[in-house]
């Protein structure tokens, strides 16, 4: 392979840093005339009482600093409103420390920028894992889609983790695809910054990685989550306890569920009991699906992890419609099983599904917003659609992989 000239990759660089500084600017025009970025503004304001000032995040007047930012007076309970709790497991602050020095308006453009340039590389990083090689038109689609689908533009507006979370969770698989396990543990042990997004993917990943004797994979994934966490009791001993308390507290002003419980609604009388049932099977056919991939070669792998991730959105205590971006990954998968089977036919296929969901997303959220909130029926129609796309998947992945045997 013949290297680019020194020159070229100068003005390359020169040329990523403009737009990135043409973005940043766009971004904080748009933070001055449109003030929100919610679920940023509680982590940076706990960021900032830490670093200036040395008070604990998990602090009640960090809550109230922001409610004054966003309502100008305290939380109304009654109407659900946030009451920007910091909510993070204290490992977090490794990611939100720095913003903590900047005013809020420049933290959150650059957050933005962050996020808008996070999420095509998560698409990017789907397509490696799934050794998709698409036609030109449906990449650029592909990559237009990841930042302006529902998910990832609501995303980037409320300034969710998520997206940094998703990043280092699919970083972790593409470690873990080219042999880099010290970097597929570390990343893997980054993500108990939002572990309601990792709680079975991490279990999940060290056991196959025990099981294939990668032992790297299991030292620095082990060793990266301890580290974090003995630090952050050295920094805040008591942050566990308060931290936990915050998290009891949450359900008390925020009425959504899981997409399992949003179904289970639909019978009242009995949702209590449907949901855990629902819950509890989708969790037992995942452990079910770990040990069928226990020793399998990487596609085997590659599907389970998307299989987790997707089940994990479906049962998890409180998920969100901004953490289904860890689902691109999956999505990518789909495509590219449909590509492989059907060829242009499929590429057809891939570009039309990208549409329905860009359009469908989109309309079904306008149509269904009740005041400034989403439906919950927003929750529903990613995760449904892409278990059942890994299901169609899974046959023809497993057939290649025995057939390649």
């Amino acid at each position: 392979m013949v290297s680019r000239p020194l020159w070229m990759q100068v003005v390359t660089g020169l040329a990523v840093i403009g737009v990135l500084i043409a973005l940043t600017i766009a971004n904080f025009r748009f933070a001055e005339q449109f003030p929100g970025g919610n679920d940023f503004l509680g982590r940076w304001m706990g960021a900032r009482f830490w670093v200036r000032d040395g008070i604990s995040p998990y602090d009640p007047q960090v809550g109230r600093a922001s409610q004054q930012l966003i309502y100008g007076r305290a939380v109304d309970r009654e109407a659900g409103e946030d009451i920007q709790d910091f909510l993070y497991p204290f490992p977090a602050m490794v990611f939100f420390a720095p913003f903590g020095a900047l005013p809020y308006t420049l933290a959150r453009a650059i957050w933005m920028t962050i996020l808008e340039v996070s999420l095509p590389i998560l698409a990017l990083i789907g397509i490696a894992l799934a050794d998709w090689k698409p036609r030109r038109a449906v990449l650029v689609s592909l990559l237009f889609f990841s930042v302006f689908w529902y998910h990832g533009t609501r995303a980037v507006i409320v300034g969710q983790f998520a997206v940094i979370e998703a990043l280092l969770m699919v970083g972790a698989l593409l470690a873990i695809k080219r042999g880099s396990d010290p970097l597929a543990g570390i990343l893997l042990g980054l993500s108990i910054a939002k572990p309601q997004m990792a709680v079975l993917f991490i279990p999940f990943v060290l056991l196959w990685a025990a099981w294939a004797r990668r032992w790297p994979i299991v030292v620095w994934g082990v060793g990266t989550i301890t580290g974090l966490l003995a630090v952050s009791v050295l920094l805040i001993p008591d942050w566990p306890v308060m931290w936990l308390r915050q998290l009891l507290e949450y359900p008390t002003y925020t009425n959504i569920g899981s997409p399992v419980e949003i179904l289970a609604d639909a019978f009242p009388s009995m949702s209590g009991v449907i949901a855990v049932a629902m819950g509890g099977a989708l969790t037992l056919y995942l452990f079910w699906e770990w040990a069928k991939a226990a020793g399998k070669a990487d596609r085997w792998f590659q599907w389970s992890a998307a299989l987790t991730i997707v089940v994990t959105n479906l049962v998890a205590f409180r998920s969100a419609t901004t953490n289904y971006v860890v689902l691109l990954p999956a999505l990518c998968l789909i495509f590219s099983v449909l590509t492989d089977r059907w060829r242009a036919k499929g590429n057809v296929v891939v570009l039309l599904a990208m549409v329905a969901l860009l359009f469908g997303l989109w309309g079904l959220f306008l149509t269904t917003i009740e005041g400034n909130v989403e439906s919950p029926l927003m929750y529903l129609p990613v995760p449904i659609l892409t278990l059942l796309g890994l299901w169609w998947a899974r046959w023809w992945a497993i057939r290649a992989i025995r057939l390649s045997q």
